[in-house]
């Protein structure tokens, strides 16, 4: 990983999320310092447990923000100095950051993705023009990051990205199932599944690099011939509703960010 800018960084809220951040920042070198009322020690080796909020203010000026949207507010009306504050939560928008945060603080909103602890996250932040360097190399190495120019596509961002993780895994445990189905233990055909998935994106991923507009469909029909097996899947698939489904989904996790934000 990329060496990090900065020599300290606050984490407030442990959980998931911000145990994955807290992870990748500490492989980077970088000094972090937690605050989470609801641990007594840190569940990621090598980040220090401050008591208060104004403690991990002490100690950093970049504070990750990785607590529940209904509590990102009152966290930041916590804090009686300045500072870059990044939001991880979802519908929290930019304005309300920036009333909440005491004079002078930047803020920007983030809406990363669990695979950024093993560096193949996808995240993407919305924020004032002279702290996009600072986020940039802040989450560098993590994955990939890319700032959306309006933030009402955060939402978006938050379906797609931020929710898709779990319905990549609830994919993998449907075509897991598919092969115990049809006589295959559970341990060979999870290994099957996942190297199948991870497999070809790489494989799409390679193709891209010699050519950028290369399409996903194009490269499918590769792999399906006339009246042959691969034909037959993607029609129960269809057939399923798949596509519309995977649309759906993000479609109504889109919508539940938006009605987060409002409260």
């Amino acid at each position: 990983m990329e060496k990090n800018p900065f020599e300290a960084v606050g984490i407030v809220g442990l959980g998931k999320m911000g145990a994955a951040i807290a992870s990748a920042l500490v492989k980077k070198g970088t000094k972090v310092y937690g605050f989470d009322p609801n641990l007594k020690e840190s569940p990621v080796s090598g980040v220090t447990l401050v008591g208060t909020l104004e403690g991990v203010r002490k100690e950093a000026e970049v504070i990750v923000i990785a607590v529940k949207p209904n509590l990102v507010e009152p966290v930041l009306k916590e804090f009686s100095k300045s500072a870059t504050f990044v939001s991880i939560a979802a519908g929290v928008s930019f304005s309300k950051l920036s009333e909440a945060a005491p004079k002078g603080s930047h803020v920007v909103r983030v809406m990363p993705n669990l695979p950024l602890v093993s560096e193949r996250g996808a995240l993407a932040y919305f924020c004032e023009d002279d702290v996009v360097s600072d986020v940039e190399r802040l989450f560098a190495g993590m994955g990939k990051s890319i700032r959306v120019v309006k933030e009402s596509l955060m939402d978006a961002v938050t379906g797609l990205s931020g929710s898709g993780p779990a319905y990549v895994l609830t994919f993998l445990q449907a075509m897991t199932e598919g092969g115990l189905q049809e006589g295959l233990s559970y341990e060979e055909s999870l290994a099957l599944a996942m190297e199948t998935i991870e497999g070809t994106l790489v494989y799409f991923r390679s193709l891209r690099g010699g050519d950028a507009s290369l399409h996903p469909m194009e490269v499918r029909n590769w792999v399906t011939s006339p009246g042959g097996t691969t034909i037959h899947g993607l029609d129960a698939l269809e057939r399923g509703g798949f596509s519309t489904a995977v649309r759906d989904a993000i479609k109504r996790a889109t919508e539940r960010s938006k009605e987060l934000g409002k409260g």
